[in-house]
């Protein structure tokens, strides 16, 4: 026989031993006791669990009523139950056509000045400054046009005869008082005469001195003005904008912005937005419908993330905390068991009929597509445990409550049964760990349909 051969013959008889005997010691003791309904157990290695257990309803991560600011009649509902939204998503709205105006009106404002403020910062193209220097040589020749209209030898030539005019009144009046000798009235009267002429031809050879001086200064400044400002806008065309003047395109700008943002809070003010992301689960108005401020007229829930929350016992209460892993299973799926996480422990405990419990939040961990809100939930969280240690089922064991200790019946190797002592370890909901009397491939035996042996607890 081979060596692997060999190895196989052991391997089953290693593992069909156990249940070799453990089948002749239990029909040996259905024979012995016919009358009573035994269930069998084989001592064995395994897990002991101690958890805690607590009842509630599945919930949403966040839900929201949601209702307009203002008061007024409904112009367009946008979502229906079901539908999935994200934040910031218009649901309804009221009757805003002003405020839709005044905001788009608003918003052409604020990018006709940022478009300003481009157009400004452009650097200047050649034809721009072409344009600019022939405005600046435009000026030139007008001033130079006004500059030889009237000449300097038209001016000095009103200033000589105005000088001769004046001389020739100083003259007839020289005449006038130096007469010799007794004169006609006639003859005196020519004399004043001829004063009052050359006074008169003085006078206008004075006006048209001053005509001939005033038309060329008066034309020549206000074409030197024009060269000057011509000259300056060049200037300004080759250096670019001012700061000053950056700085009054950006005032523009914030001042459309501003005018942007209060017409946006009109117009939102009348829009009832999604605060979340999450599903419509309600609404409650409809096109037409009158409605007042703060009336609840949809509903919204964020079922990104489920949670439970269950009530547990004072007593159980201080074996659990924040972040530790969970168990939720649904009565309406049965078979289901999703992985949670305690999420959150309310401080402050509630009373029902003396019975102190206290709000805790576990969130499912695990997806399914057929949980849906509102389901009653089971939560159970491990709070203890022990691995690869000798198992028995709690309905194999009888405690004595007052003398504090744990028995057994064990078929013994006669097919007899025989109550012997334990000690048990860790103590869980459906079984208990075992640290001494008994031995792995031990046979226990209890009698379901008897009074002789008692559960655990009894």
């Amino acid at each position: 026989m081979s060596v692997r051969r060999s190895l196989i013959v052991l391997a089953l008889i290693f593992f069909a031993l156990p249940a070799l005997v453990f089948s002749m010691r239990a029909n040996q003791l259905r024979s012995a006791k016919p009358d009573q309904n035994l269930v069998f157990y084989v001592v064995q290695p395994g897990a002991v669990y101690v958890t805690v257990n607590a009842i509630g309803m599945v919930d949403a991560v966040a839900s929201a009523n949601l209702s307009f600011t203002k008061s007024g009649r409904v112009g367009e509902v946008l979502a229906k139950p079901g539908d999935v939204v994200v934040a910031g998503d218009v649901l309804a709205r009221l009757g805003s056509d002003d405020e839709q105006l005044a905001y788009d009106r608003a918003l052409q404002s604020l990018h006709l000045a940022q478009l300003q403020k481009e157009q400004l910062l452009e650097p200047a193209s050649e034809g721009d400054i072409a344009v600019a220097q022939a405005n600046v040589n435009s000026a030139w020749g007008a001033y130079a046009g006004i500059q030889n209209a009237v000449s300097n030898e038209d001016v000095q030539a009103a200033n000589l005869r105005y000088q001769q005019a004046a001389q020739a009144e100083q003259d007839a009046i020289t005449a006038r008082n130096t007469v010799q000798g007794p004169q006609t009235e006639a003859s005196l009267q020519l004399l004043d005469a001829q004063i009052g002429a050359a006074g008169f031809n003085k006078e206008i050879a004075r006006l048209q001195m001053e005509a001939v001086q005033s038309s060329n200064g008066g034309s020549l400044n206000a074409a030197y003005a024009r060269v000057v400002q011509a000259q300056k806008v060049l200037e300004q065309v080759q250096a670019g904008p001012t700061q000053a003047r950056i700085d009054q395109a950006d005032v523009s700008i914030q001042q459309a912005q501003a005018q942007v943002d209060q017409a946006l809070k009109a117009l939102t003010d009348r829009q009832l937005l999604s605060p979340f992301d999450g599903v419509v689960t309600a609404v409650n108005t409809e096109v037409g419908s009158l409605v007042g401020l703060g009336v609840p007229v949809m509903q919204i829930m964020d079922v990104s993330a489920l949670h439970v929350t269950v009530q547990v016992d004072e007593v159980d209460i201080r074996q659990i905390a924040p972040g530790m892993s969970a168990i939720v299973k649904l009565d309406a799926l049965p078979g289901l068991e999703l992985p949670a996480t305690i999420e959150q422990i309310a401080l402050l405990g509630t009373n029902d009929n003396g019975i102190i419990s206290y709000d805790v939040r576990v969130r499912l961990d695990g997806f399914d597509p057929r949980v849906r809100v509102g389901l009653t939930a089971d939560a159970s969280v491990v709070v203890d445990e022990r691995t690869q240690v000798l198992v028995v089922p709690n309905e194999y064991i009888r405690l004595d409550r007052l003398r504090n200790r744990s028995y057994v019946s064990e078929v013994n190797s006669s097919g007899q049964l025989e109550e012997i002592e334990v000690q048990l370890g860790l103590r869980g909901q459906d079984s208990s760990e075992v640290i001494s009397g008994l031995h792995a491939g031990d046979v226990l035996a209890v009698d379901l349909g008897g009074d002789q042996l008692s559960i655990f607890g009894g």
